[in-house]
């Protein structure tokens, strides 16, 4: 769960001093505006904004909470069509990923081998069956100095959905 807070918030996680996910730190103006429903065309001109940058796509997902996806899920893509934004765990071809480390209001989108993760050092697995022994509960603990960085910014865009009722 560390590491999926670090990759996806979009502040810096307390006590991780020089981890930090493509989502921190996004000027203002760097910021993608969706619509309070965001669209299926405004999906694809967030897509378009980061392939414009000469990122080549190959593993770009969407990162969003479950009920910005629960939205896409039951927003048309097109009047009449019944066919929705998001079908299948995908929104313009690409895969959906949920959490709720990105943030109320905010989508993410990335194409994560800008993103390498690595762990080093020695790694020590502690399996404890005693101190959750009345619970009936075996504690496994994985201890590891983890790394990651951003490689490329431009291969990170990050969205904001506007607030229900204020407009586009």
């Amino acid at each position: 769960m560390l590491i999926n807070k670090i990759l996806f918030s979009t502040t810096k996680v307390t006590g991780a001093t020089t981890l930090t996910g493509p989502y921190v730190g996004v000027a203002a103006k760097d910021v993608f505006s969706f619509s309070a429903e965001p669209t299926f065309k405004e999906f694809n001109s967030m897509k378009a904004d980061v392939l414009a940058t000469g990122v080549d796509g190959e593993h770009l997902c969407w990162i969003m909470t479950k009920a910005q996806k629960a939205i896409a899920e039951a927003t048309p893509k097109d009047a009449g069509s019944g066919i929705m934004v998001c079908e299948n765990d995908r929104i313009a071809g690409l895969p959906v990923f949920t959490t709720h480390y990105i943030g109320e209001g905010n989508i993410g989108l990335g194409d994560w081998r800008y993103q390498p993760m690595g762990l080093f050092g020695d790694i020590s697995f502690v399996i404890d069956p005693y101190s959750q022994a009345r619970k009936d509960a075996v504690d496994f603990v994985l201890n590891v100095n983890y790394g990651t960085t951003t490689l490329r910014k431009e291969a990170f865009k990050l969205g904001k959905v506007a607030a229900a009722g204020a407009g586009a």
